[in-house]
């Protein structure tokens, strides 16, 4: 008798999710962002000023031995998110070129994923870049481009168009300036991604679209807060504002992405238009938004006092074959609508 009561409820319980009017859904999509922390090939580019210390002859000693065990590394994390399912897309950055890209796709074959690359190089000094994997099996590349701030070299904003379940969003992939820049450079970089929000919200206010990426400022910067215009509450936003699902983390105050000075930061930040919670095409789901930190991603230091934090894989030259890097990946689970 208490077997078949059970199968009655969850038999109810799985109707009334299929008939509330609205909710019809055609599937979800794991959507996650990583600092990967250099990944770099092993070869001097001759036209980058700043890759010559991923090399094996540097104080690094970067091989191709120390980049496979990186590759695995990185590999093992991404394939434990979304459920152990891996992401349907993924922003990246500190990324050198396409070439390590597409090592890394390989290492992930075994997830199960078609992986397709999203990149154009940048003109950040060091030869780093954004990047995004997708799953062409879940999600269709309708178009990118990128957005270059024009006032200093720095790496560019990267965004691309997809299509899932017939529901177009955006996706925009950042790496602004380290916080060793002033603050105004953070603030430059904040004004292009702007203009182009602004765009996309003139031309459909219930635009669909995820800001991705380490801003190297908190939520509750100038740069954050007030240029990109974002909001920590989605139930308080006012018109234009956009939704920072890491402002809870923020609050917290020791649930960040990285630890500087034996303090989390938040750096690493998931960001959504207003259209990404309106309950059509595609939406965010509500407190999906988390940090990816499984027990063998940490470092325990046995200094008294230190804080667990991302394992990293260098400290200056010494490198750490267990380590992943220096910041905590951030995740979260887009649903497309079924209407």
């Amino acid at each position: 008798m208490s077997h078949l009561l059970v199968k009655s409820v969850f038999l109810i319980v799985l109707l009334s999710q299929l008939l509330v009017p609205g909710k019809a859904v055609a599937g979800e999509l794991g959507l996650a962002f990583w600092n990967v922390e250099n990944l770099f090939d092993t070869v001097d580019d001759p036209k980058t000023e700043g890759d010559e210390e991923f090399t094996p002859g540097e104080p690094k000693a970067w091989t191709e031995t120390r980049l496979e065990l990186k590759l695995t590394n990185l590999a093992r994390v991404i394939g434990d998110m979304n459920s152990g399912r891996g992401p349907d897309v993924l922003g990246l950055c500190e990324i050198e070129n396409r070439a390590v890209l597409d090592l890394l796709v390989k290492h992930l074959n075994k997830t199960g994923r078609k992986y397709e690359i999203v990149h154009e190089d940048s003109p950040s000094y060091r030869g780093i870049d954004c990047a995004l994997l997708y799953d062409a099996k879940t999600v269709k590349l309708d178009r990118s481009r990128i957005h270059t701030v024009k006032k200093f070299a720095t790496r560019d904003i990267l965004e691309a168009r997809f299509t899932s379940g017939g529901k177009p969003f955006f996706v925009f992939v950042n790496h602004w300036p380290s916080r060793r820049n002033p603050d105004a450079n953070r603030i430059e970089v904040a004004t292009v991604l702007r203009k182009r929000v602004d765009e996309l919200l003139k031309s459909n206010a219930a635009v669909d679209f995820a800001i991705l990426g380490d801003l190297n400022d908190t939520p509750a910067n100038v740069s954050v807060s007030k240029t990109l215009r974002t909001w920590g509450n989605p139930d308080e936003l006012r018109p234009g504002v956009l939704f920072n699902s890491m402002w809870k983390f923020h609050q917290e105050g020791n649930a960040g992405t990285y630890v500087y000075r034996n303090k989390w930061d938040v750096l690493d930040h998931i960001i959504l238009s207003p259209g990404m919670l309106d309950g059509e095409g595609v939406d965010w789901v509500n407190d999906s938004t988390r940090r990816v930190m499984a027990d063998y991603q940490m470092f325990v230091s046995k200094t008294p006092g230190s804080i667990p934090r991302p394992s990293r894989s260098y400290l200056g030259p010494r490198f750490f074959g267990n380590g992943y890097s220096d910041h905590l990946p951030v995740e979260c689970q887009l649903r497309i609508s079924a209407e």
